[in-house]
């Protein structure tokens, strides 16, 4: 996928929990940036880099930096992060005048002072908004982040309300701040092809947790709804064994929503968080109505009247007479298909990804003297 985007002299580096030979969300944005710019120096500074884990090519244009390869060289380095004086520190791997794009703000302590002032630092938006800040359940940010707000240059985030929601928690914590603001939703990987059919089955796609998916929904629902409605589950996880002494048919793993668009009519997201929900506009892709809970704030810009339902978190019986609804009668689908197949223009991979470079190359003015004492 080449794009033909000027490449520029800066060194692009990008800090984020794995390197794109992985495949998962961040990683899939970091592979989509370099991808559409072959000619581009791109260096990935991953906090975790095992080799096993590697399920890509590696791009001739990307070079990978470890900060550390071992728990006891990663709690070290976060230690001495905060000594003036280490040398480790000083000759840091980042080359001045670079672009630095930090997929959560709470990964700013791994970068050093000289690191913070020397280059340009670009937030990229990678969950819900408090635990971008590394917090749960809170409104404000960590002391230990307080010191390094003002070294922000740019900051992407998913949506206008997450937006808002970041500068409540630091207009909370009383922080210097004086970035620009983008917003750029997340791509879909999923090409635009309106597949979906209408059909008595649901369907959930991704990791199979407790946690933060919160599978037991999922179980909760099916006991409810079967057999008048199936609901297909497809993916991996240590929760498994739930879905499958369930009434949910536990599928297995696939690439892409489209493998099984025609199956399913439409797509459950119930989780109890979620950053940006990427599977709500790849089932927007294939035509597939969503029903997802709003408890995250990016939901309520993605989740549009007449392309799915948004139900307070919790409500299982608003998931029931949404199903009803949206599966009332072949127009009414129709109708809900091809209103969430029009949202999906919005989320067009070649698109997001030029955004996504705009945001980098933005001109702001001096960034290499920004006059912070170090």
């Amino acid at each position: 996928m080449e794009m033909n985007y000027e490449s520029n002299n800066n060194i692009v580096y990008f800090l984020s929990n794995r390197c794109s030979q992985t495949i998962g969300g961040v990683q899939t944005i970091i592979r989509l940036i370099e991808e559409a710019m072959p000619k581009q120096k791109f260096v990935e500074i991953p906090l975790v880099h095992n080799k096993k884990d590697i399920k890509l090519d590696k791009l001739s244009n990307v070079e990978t930096y470890s900060i550390a390869s071992s728990k006891s060289e990663k709690l070290k380095r976060y230690i001495n992060i905060f000594d003036p004086n280490n040398k480790q520190i000083q000759e840091e791997i980042i080359e001045p005048n670079s672009k630095i794009v930090v997929f959560g703000v709470q990964k700013l302590i791994f970068l050093s002072k000289t690191d913070l002032q020397k280059n340009e630092i670009i937030i990229f938006q990678s969950n819900r908004p408090d635990i971008t800040f590394g917090t749960i359940d809170s409104n404000k940010i960590p002391f230990i982040l307080e010191d390094r707000i003002k070294y922000i240059d740019k900051f992407l985030f998913y949506t206008e309300e997450d937006r808002k929601e970041i500068i409540k928690i630091l207009e909370n914590s009383k922080v210097e701040y004086n970035f620009k603001s983008y917003i750029v939703p997340n791509p879909s990987k999923t090409s635009r092809i309106q597949i979906c059919k209408y059909t008595n089955n649901l369907m959930y796609m991704g990791r199979f947790d407790i946690i933060q998916k919160n599978i037991k929904e999922y179980v909760k629902l099916a006991d409810r709804i079967y057999p008048k409605y199936q609901i297909n589950a497809y993916g991996d996880g240590i929760s498994k064994v739930l879905l499958e002494l369930s009434k949910v048919n536990v599928k297995g793993v696939i690439k892409d929503i489209s493998e099984v668009a025609y199956d399913n009519s439409i797509l459950l997201l119930l989780s109890n968080y979620e950053g940006f929900g990427n599977v709500i506009v790849e089932a927007y892709s294939v035509g597939m109505p969503v029903i997802v809970y709003d408890s995250y704030p990016a939901a309520k810009s993605i989740v549009v009247p007449g392309a799915g339902k948004l139900i307070p978190y919790g409500d299982i019986e608003g998931v029931e007479r949404a199903i009803e609804e949206i599966l009332k009668d072949e127009d009414t689908f129709k109708s809900y298909s091809d209103k969430a197949f029009q949202e999906s223009k919005k989320y067009v991979k070649e698109d997001i990804v030029k955004k996504y470079i705009e945001v980098i190359w933005d001109d702001l003015y001096n960034h290499y003297n920004k006059g912070y004492p170090l």
